[in-house]
């Protein structure tokens, strides 16, 4: 018959843990072959009478081990728990979950379980690896590099200074595009290991944040030249070429935004955010060039984000809308050939936003499209308003064409769409743009203005001289009306105008005669200005001597009494 004892004596031999059986002083009196396994390499006879504290790797276990034995003397209901360091193989130790309580059927003596924790810790720290880095550089995360710096400023001594610089690589999706995915990827390894060889010391911490922004934090004895010198730098090795196959030489530049404090001042928040804000200021003034956090240039260009942020809900709320100008016949303005629709914002505490500026706005946040759909879809129903109130003596409605829309590939639908949803005739909208969006790499805009004239939708052109004008014959364009505007137009808004001035209108309007193109100007202050234009072979006018009106309704009626007296 089998004894309880001899259960035991199978269940210690057989359990995949290791087993150490103690007197009541810690002194070991036997273990299990899994306790040989755990401790490869590492001679521990039992005979020799050994304690179960010389299994720790450290003191800190072994001090663990002792209480453990001290507290199972006292209670011999309790079981203690934790995780202890063992030694194990030459000089190696391995982790394990102890757990130790009085043997069962003995008077005092102690059983101490202590499972391998090894491959489980590593198997965690590789989690917590890649949950804190990045896969295809090897970097520190956004989140683990927001967590140093936060350390890092809690942490700094007396008298250091924190520097956090962003970057971003320039032009990365043409790369991308162009080049592939896997060279793109070879380029973001090659410029973090520029960042790693550039920023050695002053506790450089290097991440990558996003897609192809990077981030770095300093700390030390640090000045605004010295991590300046480290970024010009850094510019320049990422502009030498590295090679790849097939020979392809790839160099890159960057847009840095920089930011230096002192430590004892600073919040990690601000750094962050100090440092992006920089960035974004160093990418709207171009390529390949740092720009130092100021506090003045933070305060605008925070006002300035919170309009662009904004910008939808003005939309949405009718806060953006036209303000409608006439473009008259000259001299005297006796006929409204149309009325140029001008974007507007009124807001509540700036007042009204000129169109440039918040075109500006809408380039920030991706809603350049988006407004210039609803512009659109404004100058659309307010001509077809004015047709089927006014008829035949309705004005044309013209609408400048924000750039980002005018390239758009889908321009003619969207066009054609409106025109279709408000069932009006194409002749009755002009649609004006600019050399800037013709000449545009990204779009089209040639092809779909050839679309559009033939369903008889009206083009200008705005020109700032003839060599703009001479585009227009040279690509063929269906356009038969050019507006000159820019500093020949100012310049004869002077009592004694240049004769230069004088000369470069009459070659453009002889040109444009030749090529059968009609010439009109912007800009127009008064009506001696008017009549000098005019004189100068300009045959219509629009600008500032002319009304305003804040409303279709306005302009409607303006138009009407005009065109009528006409």
């Amino acid at each position: 018959m089998t004894t309880d004892a001899q259960r035991f004596d199978v269940f210690f031999r057989a359990c995949p843990a290791a087993a150490v059986i103690t007197d009541p002083e810690g002194v070991v009196r036997g273990t299990n072959p899994a306790f040989a396994e755990l401790v490869e390499g590492t001679e521990f006879e039992v005979k020799a009478g050994f304690g179960i504290g010389d299994v720790a790797a450290t003191s800190t276990s072994e001090l663990f081990l002792a209480d453990a034995v001290t507290k199972l003397r006292r209670d011999r209901d309790l079981v203690v728990r934790g995780e202890v360091e063992v030694v194990s193989g030459e000089a190696q130790s391995r982790f394990a979950r102890v757990s130790a309580t009085v043997l069962p059927g003995t008077e005092d003596g102690l059983l101490f379980l202590l499972e391998d924790e090894q491959e489980l810790r590593q198997l965690r720290e590789t989690f917590r690896h890649q949950t804190l880095h990045d896969a295809l550089t090897g970097l520190p995360n956004d989140a683990y590099f927001r967590s140093k710096l936060e350390g890092m400023v809690a942490t700094a001594a007396a008298g250091d200074r924190i520097a956090v610089l962003f970057l971003d690589v320039d032009g990365f999706g043409v790369i991308n595009d162009g080049l592939g995915a896997d060279l793109a990827n070879r380029v973001l390894r090659a410029t973090a290991g520029t960042l790693r060889e550039v920023f050695t010391r002053d506790n450089a911490f290097i991440a990558r944040l996003f897609r192809d922004e990077f981030a770095v934090a300093l700390c030390g004895d640090l000045t605004r030249q010295t991590v300046v010198s480290q970024v010009e730098e850094m510019i320049e090795r990422l502009a030498q070429p590295v090679y790849h196959d097939g020979g392809v030489g790839v160099g890159v530049s960057a847009s840095v935004g920089v930011v230096v404090a002192d430590a004892a001042t600073a919040e990690h928040h601000a750094l962050a955010r100090s440092a992006e804000v920089a960035l974004h200021r160093a990418k709207e003034l171009g390529k390949s060039q740092w720009v130092l956090y100021d506090p003045e240039t933070d305060r605008a260009a925070r006002d300035r984000y919170y309009l662009a942020a904004s910008l939808a809900g003005a939309i949405e709320t009718g806060e953006v809308g036209f303000v409608y100008q006439p473009q008259v016949v000259l001299p005297d303005a006796p006929v409204v050939t149309s009325l140029k629709a001008s974007l507007c914002w009124r807001h509540p505490s700036l007042g009204r936003l000129r169109a440039d500026d918040v075109y500006a706005l809408a380039e920030l946040t991706g809603m350049t499209m988006p407004l210039g759909r609803h512009l659109l879809a404004e100058a659309v129903e307010t001509a077809a308003d004015w047709h089927a109130r006014l008829a035949d003596g309705a004005p044309t409605v013209c609408l400048n064409l924000p750039q980002r829309m005018a390239i758009d590939a889908d321009l003619v639908s969207i066009v054609r769409t409106e025109l279709e949803r408000h069932a009006l005739e194409p002749g009755r909208l002009m649609l004006c743009m600019n050399s800037a969006s013709l000449l545009d790499a990204r779009g089209d805009l040639q092809e779909a203005m050839g679309v559009l004239a033939r369903l008889g939708i009206v083009f200008v052109m705005d020109v700032a001289g003839l060599p703009d004008l001479e585009l227009v014959a040279a690509r063929g364009l269906p356009v038969p009306g050019v507006m000159l505007f820019g500093p020949i137009v100012a310049a004869l808004s002077t009592g004694d105008a240049p004769e230069w001035a004088r000369r470069q209108v009459r070659y453009l309007v002889e040109r444009a005669q030749e090529l059968g193109i009609v010439v009109g100007a912007h800009g127009l202050v008064t009506q001696a200005h008017a009549d000098l234009l005019h004189s100068l072979g300009v045959l219509v006018g629009a600008g500032p001597y002319l009304p305003e009106y804040e409303s279709r309704e306005a302009a409607e009626v303006w138009a009407g009494r005009v065109w009528s007296a006409g």
